[in-house]
């Protein structure tokens, strides 16, 4: 891109086109990874979001000039959601790990952590923030966020600026992405929850057995210690799986979008 593309995309008469793309743009800076992140200034946002906005206006098919000013505010929506749509198609893993170190710690005992805790404002086990920073760590070692930039461009001419629409079938697929978050925390969290069962299995079985043992207080450091074996033994298998995600994001971008697309 240089200057002279970007003033001529620029004119009043690309306007219409920069205001969809901003639109696409700002729906997926709230729903991407890391640009969702709380702790990312609104200012350091918006800048991206009006720089990404830029560079992506000349590969843009030119949109057409409303002729009613009512008839602005659907294909604006339509835009946004479409740019929610491909932010959750890049992030959905992540809240798929998030789950998984929910399911964890509740399995592991680490969820009463917050309830015994001897200062306020210990809300949670830290595992699940160990976990959410190894994905985002991996999404941006992969190059996770070039492609998200590069599903976001082929997007547009999936669909062009402006000519989206709703319907069941671009609905069902954005659920069926969102959906996959579960699949993710089952896979994540599977082999730690087999081997939790079988510890409590035999807990139970040595409760019976030898009554004298208060079970409560050798469950905890069986179960926290099992757990974080076998999370370290597992490691190499959500990365194999962290990476095969980050490498299917364009991919997945492309499922989604192809839901606005007319039929």
């Amino acid at each position: 891109m240089n200057l002279a593309t970007l003033i001529e995309e620029l004119v009043p008469s690309g306007w219409p086109t920069m205001i969809l793309v901003s639109a696409r743009v700002i729906g997926v800076m709230i729903m991407a990874p890391m640009w969702s992140m709380p702790v990312l200034p609104a200012n350091t946002r918006v800048a991206a979001a009006v720089l990404l906005t830029l560079s992506l206006l000349p590969a843009a098919p030119t949109a057409d000039v409303p002729d009613a000013v009512l008839s602005i505010p659907i294909p604006l929506a339509i835009e946004f959601l479409i740019g929610m749509s491909i932010g959750l198609a890049t992030s959905v893993f992540i809240h798929g790990v998030a789950l998984a170190s929910e399911i964890v710690s509740v399995q592991m005992g680490l969820s009463i952590a917050g309830a015994l805790a001897p200062s306020v404002g210990v809300t949670g086990p830290g595992l699940g923030a160990v976990q959410g920073i190894m994905a985002v760590a991996i999404y941006f070692i992969f190059g996770g966020h070039l492609m998200l930039i590069q599903g976001l461009a082929d997007s547009l001419h999936i669909v062009p600026p402006g000519v989206g629409t709703l319907s069941e079938f671009g609905m069902r697929r954005v659920v069926e992405v969102g959906g996959t978050a579960f699949v993710t925390a089952v896979k994540i969290a599977g082999p730690l929850m087999v081997a939790m069962t079988l510890a409590n299995a035999v807990l139970a079985l040595l409760n019976r057995a030898v009554p004298q043992i208060n079970a409560m207080m050798v469950a905890f450091p069986i179960t926290i210690g099992l757990g974080f074996v076998v999370f370290v033994a597992a490691l190499p298998f959500i990365m194999s799986a962290m990476r095969e995600w980050v490498l299917a994001i364009p991919q997945d971008v492309r499922h989604v979008t192809d839901g606005f697309a007319i039929q």
